[in-house]
């Protein structure tokens, strides 16, 4: 398991500089080819190292796609139609791991039935390989190389009759000059105010998606459930249920991000997992004390109620708005360190979780997540900025203008005080 978490956090470092300089759909498309070597090397794999190196290869494809694929889908969408769109990749996600956990309980009987768990995913990846050799290039990329005929093709064919094409095409073309002049280097980067910014806020939505625990519920929920007192057999169909349910939240987080701002269904998440996860630890402190079935019962609802908050919100904004919230200069560097973070944060609640367990307790492990998590809600809710319907090229101005509004505060502030001591 953390094989394969490494490798995506390596490969999601790198994956910003290979979506700039080789385009946002040939990164996809390295993705999928890696995804599909990965996936026959583990069905054939003769030792433990075999399958190491098979995880290795297809945590790289996890790394790419996860960095590029939310930024393509961002990049080709109109503004009023993004969230919805990037909400879709989640579902395929939670709908693909729905499907994964069915069949894995299916082939869990039959002999040399994990061959065939790991060696199936090759064929989602060979779709997903012939589909976007067939697919554009975004056109945001097309700009930043300067191909402008086939960038408003792409554009065109992207868009309805009536829309404005011609303003969106400028509006692009505005920002990738800027964004040519900036010096889009890592120093840059990270010394320019408003990318700073975006990335520690991107960074820290990522970590507090990670340590709320949701790899833990999905890579232990069998173990988990076992904890709590339920039987193996059993447990292991329960863990399809949390899958079931995650993917059953992540589409009504599709109707939900059109209807709520970004900050209030964020938040909304947050406080439902935050509430979820002292539930959780509270029921294996009732666990320890006391005998019957209460507390496994309590345990799993528990459960339940972490998965029905966390995917509509946590599980999709994590991802839609780091796809809004940088700069176009620096966008897909930014989503890349934003993604690292993600996947290094999962590395460490995931291969910590059991270690924590045995030396903490499963009350006290909880309890953590849920401190954790309301920490990082407390300094998102201070700083995030709402990103619903802004447009990509607009989305620099939202740190500009709280910026600009801290100065006049200040402003005002210093000339309060000078009026006092007059």
């Amino acid at each position: 398991v953390s094989a394969t978490v490494l490798s995506a956090c390596l490969a999601s470092l790198i994956a910003g500089y290979t979506a700039d300089t080789q385009g946002r759909r040939m990164t996809v498309i390295l993705a999928s080819i890696m995804f599909t070597v990965g996936s026959v090397w583990l069905a054939a794999a003769g030792s433990a190292f075999s399958l190491l190196i098979g995880r290795l290869m297809v945590g790289a494809g996890v790394g790419l796609a996860s960095h590029t694929v939310p930024l393509y889908i961002s990049e080709g969408s109109p503004a009023d139609k993004r969230g919805e769109l990037l909400t879709m990749n989640n579902i395929a996600i939670t709908g693909g791991q729905l499907v994964a956990a069915i069949t894995c309980g299916l082939l869990s009987g039959v002999t040399g039935g994990w061959r065939w768990m790991l060696g199936l995913a090759a064929v989602p990846a060979i779709i997903q390989l012939l589909g976007f050799i067939m697919m554009p290039e975004t056109p945001r990329h097309l700009v930043a190389q300067n191909k402008m005929e086939e960038a408003e093709r792409v554009l065109s064919s992207l868009r309805s009759p009536h829309h404005s094409l011609r303003e969106e095409l400028e509006d692009i073309v505005i920002s990738s000059r800027a964004g040519a002049e900036a010096d889009a280097s890592w120093i840059s980067i990270l010394t320019s105010r408003v990318s700073r910014s975006s990335i520690l806020l991107g960074c820290l939505l990522q970590a507090t998606q990670q340590l709320a625990g949701i790899n833990t519920v999905m890579y232990y929920s069998a173990s988990i459930l076992v904890m709590a007192g339920l039987p193996e057999d059993t447990s292991i169909w329960l863990a399809s249920l949390t899958a079931a349910i995650n993917f059953i939240f992540c589409v009504l987080g599709l109707f939900l991000i059109s209807r709520l701002s970004r900050r209030t269904l964020l938040f909304t998440s947050i406080v439902t997992v935050v509430t979820a996860l002292l539930s959780i630890s509270i029921s294996f402190h009732f666990l320890s004390s006391h005998s019957g079935t209460l507390g496994s019962v309590l345990a799993l609802i528990s459960l339940c109620v972490y998965l029905a908050g966390f995917a509509p919100g946590l599980g999709i904004l994590t991802w839609v708005i780091n796809s809004e919230i940088h700069p176009g200069w620096c966008r897909a560097r930014a989503v890349s360190l934003a993604t690292a973070t993600n996947w290094a944060s999962n590395l460490l609640v995931s291969a910590s979780f059991l270690s924590l367990v045995d030396s903490l307790g499963k009350p006290a492990t909880f309890l953590l997540y849920a401190a954790l998590t309301a920490l990082g809600g407390g300094i998102l809710a201070v700083f995030l900025p709402e990103t619903k319907g802004v447009s990509l090229e607009e989305t620099e101005l939202l740190f500009e203008q709280r910026h600009q509004t801290r100065n006049s505060e200040a402003d005002d502030s210093s000339h309060s005080l000078l009026w006092w001591n007059e």
